[in-house]
């Protein structure tokens, strides 16, 4: 319903029904990736007020909600509803949210709300207008999910985590940078600015897996569409100074048997089981690089099992011409046995979470590159370290010694 008021300006009575969690929230990537602090229930009634604006909506209006109905929706006791909802607007009227260029160091901050109130049993608030060309009339770069998935979240670091990882779609991976210093050039987003944490407050991984990232994945888990989340550390020597976080969605899972790759690698013979988790691990076009390599191997008769050997190739990314070097698996935290590494210099990405056999036998990384080209060469993996010296003086000298 709306309604003029004396200063022919308009409210929209937005009022909360069973309906109002079906709502989907529509923000510009450039909001999805901005950096702010703002606890779970902030968050969430900011969220109501950004699902209840129309598509063809031109300006903003103020939202206005019955107390009782806001105040369940948000887990606030209704007998303190007042109370709550004076301290919640409060801290959101308070908070801002800057968007920074990281490559030129320029940023914008703006508030959030500019009118916040409570009275005659409802409750209204009034977005900022500086956000307009964030929230209004978006065409292209926006990211669209639905208000029911965070709503249950008791976690402000869920949710935004979730509209992180729902930015990057179906089958999806995103590299954050937990040390900027040491990731510089690598064009990660820092995980601290764009979780809204102290980084002083979290300074090991261990921290931050335990206070952060388990609790916020188990309730996107449990609560939104995404499944098979991966954490695999970007390590530099012992310290992790980076995470993947790779994951599918539910539709993704259902409607995987229609993906042109999903057929190739059954007729491969590679079990289903064994096909969804390379599909929550590895991007598409990585997977295709490496079938392609695996059934060049086979054509040529360098590998008996297809199958098998793509496997081991899409872990290390056989099929790419520019392959990195893994890194030892080092790292603070007992609960991970996936790591992936920098170079001495902060270098490259290595790409694969998972690390080759051989690599512990190997004494310098430069050795270990040598390996990894002589697999390329050869078409398959080395079996033992012992078979990589062999082939390394057969290639010198023409035989074994």
């Amino acid at each position: 319903m709306v309604e003029p008021t004396s200063a022919g300006e308009q409210l929209d009575f937005a009022l909360i029904d069973e309906n109002t969690p079906q709502l989907k929230v529509v923000k510009a990537n450039a909001l999805i990736e901005a950096h702010y602090e703002l606890t779970a229930k902030e968050h969430k009634l900011l969220l109501l007020g950004i699902a209840r604006i129309a598509k063809d909506q031109q300006q903003f209006y103020e939202q206005v909600f019955s107390v009782p109905e806001v105040a369940r929706l948000l887990g606030v006791p209704v007998t303190s509803a007042y109370a709550e909802l004076d301290r919640i607007s409060s801290g959101l009227m308070k908070k801002q949210v800057e968007i920074r260029n990281q490559e030129t160091g320029e940023f914008v901050k703006y508030q959030w709300v500019t009118k916040a109130y409570c009275k005659k049993g409802d409750f209204g608030f009034r977005l900022s207008e500086d956000l307009k060309p964030y929230l209004l009339g978006l065409v292209g770069s926006y990211t669209m999910y639905e208000l029911s998935h965070i709503l249950p979240m008791s976690s402000g670091y869920a949710i935004r985590l979730y509209e992180l990882l729902k930015q990057h779609g179906t089958f999806g991976s995103r590299v954050f940078s937990l040390e900027p210093e040491l990731t510089r050039g690598k064009n990660w987003e820092d995980f601290a600015l764009v979780m809204g944490y102290d980084r002083k407050s979290y300074p090991r991984f261990s921290n931050i897996n335990q206070r952060i990232l388990k609790p916020a994945l188990s309730q996107i888990e449990i609560f939104g569409e995404f499944r098979n989340l991966k954490v695999d550390r970007v390590t530099h020597g012992r310290k992790t100074v980076a995470i993947r976080i790779s994951w599918m969605t539910i539709d993704g899972l259902s409607s995987l048997a229609d993906n042109p790759l999903y057929k190739e690698l059954s007729g491969l013979g590679v079990a289903e089981k064994v096909i969804r988790d390379v599909f929550s691990r590895f991007a598409e076009d990585r997977i295709r690089r490496n079938l392609v390599y695996a059934k060049q191997a086979h054509k040529e008769k360098k590998v008996d099992n297809p199958a098998g050997y793509f496997l081991k190739a899409v872990q290390s990314d056989y099929g790419n011409p520019q392959l990195h070097l893994d890194a030892p698996d080092e790292d603070d935290n007992p609960n991970r046995d996936n790591a992936v590494g920098l170079g001495p210099d902060h270098g490259a990405l290595y790409e694969h979470g998972a690390e080759h056999p051989l690599r512990k036998d190997c004494s310098t990384d430069a050795e270990f590159q040598l390996l990894l080209s002589a697999e390329r060469k050869r078409g398959k993996p080395f079996v033992s370290y012992n078979e990589f010296h062999d082939y390394k003086l057969k290639e010198k000298y023409g035989t074994t010694h």
